[in-house]
């Protein structure tokens, strides 16, 4: 059975990730996870990770990677919002929207909103700017705006009514989820099963 300390980066998505992670902690009692739950680049080798998850472009040739499953970008909001603001048919109707947007932490930057043939992004109302998703969900579940979200982090509301997604045909984004690790620690028998685990676990069903 493996064993040891198992140091890892994961990004803030807990309703994706842990229950995941938690799954593998009773597969592997013998396995003691040290956990980083953050959206920062973190450098694997120099701090010491033994595996990060993560999204976006690979850049670093020392690592050995893996990917996980996809994501798509969607514009969320609640039925009771649409209702008294209205639901935006083209990229152009959000400019009477309360438009909510997220915050990289990573850059300071705001996290564009991936639609196609429409150049306005930097006019929309600011209704609000937040470095979490999580609260926006929560902003958003007040009936208060409209944001783009990763489609994992409303696949149950959206299935429950409680949130609608809108102008689906004119978001062009997708993403991917990669887990890395340094390629000379592949052979570790904990690291193994740990890449192995995600891999078969991440986007199956529980």
């Amino acid at each position: 059975m493996p064993s040891g300390r198992l140091r890892i980066s994961l990004p803030r998505a807990a309703g994706l990730v842990m229950p995941v992670l938690a799954e593998f902690m009773q597969r592997y009692p013998a396995i003691e996870l040290d956990v980083d739950i953050s959206n920062r680049l973190v450098d694997v080798i120099d701090e010491g990770f033994d595996a990060v998850v993560r999204t976006g472009d690979l850049q670093d040739s020392r690592l050995s990677s893996k990917a996980l499953g996809a994501f798509r970008m969607t514009l969320v909001g609640t039925p009771a919002y649409f209702a008294r603001a209205g639901v935006p048919r083209v990229p152009a109707d959000l400019a009477g929207h309360a438009c909510l947007f997220h915050r990289l932490s990573t850059s300071g930057k705001l996290e564009r909103w991936p639609l196609r043939d429409f150049a306005a992004e930097e006019s929309l109302p600011r209704r609000m700017i937040c470095n979490t998703l999580d609260a926006l969900l929560l902003v958003i579940a007040r009936d208060l705006g409209i944001a783009c979200v990763p489609d994992f982090m409303v696949r149950e509301q959206l299935a429950r009514g409680e949130l609608r997604a809108v102008l689906d045909e004119h978001v062009e984004a997708d993403g991917r989820f990669w887990l890395l690790w340094p390629s000379s620690r592949h052979a570790l028998p904990k690291l193994r099963v740990f890449i192995d685990h995600m891999g078969e676990r991440l986007f199956a069903p529980l």
